[in-house]
């Protein structure tokens, strides 16, 4: 199920707003039949994205798709 009602863009401006959340960016992946998402670094050292991040996307209807850590970093897809 795919849902269309998230402000991704408010996510992206919202959410680095955390003390956890290293980098945050909206990612437009259309081209290669992908679709618009964020892209959120957590870290270093985070294994988890935190409760407060957490309540930041859900403010925005954004959920995570995934996360991977890299290196010393935790990246979350948002959608």
């Amino acid at each position: 199920m795919s849902i269309q009602t998230a402000n991704l863009e408010g996510a992206a401006e919202a959410v680095p707003s955390h003390p956890t959340v290293h980098d945050a960016r909206l990612v437009d992946r259309r081209d290669a039949g992908g679709r618009l998402a964020v892209e959120i670094v957590l870290g270093p050292q985070v294994d988890r994205v935190p409760p407060g991040v957490l309540r930041i996307l859900a403010e925005h209807d954004c959920g995570i798709r995934q996360t991977q850590p890299q290196g010393t970093f935790l990246v979350a897809e948002v959608r």
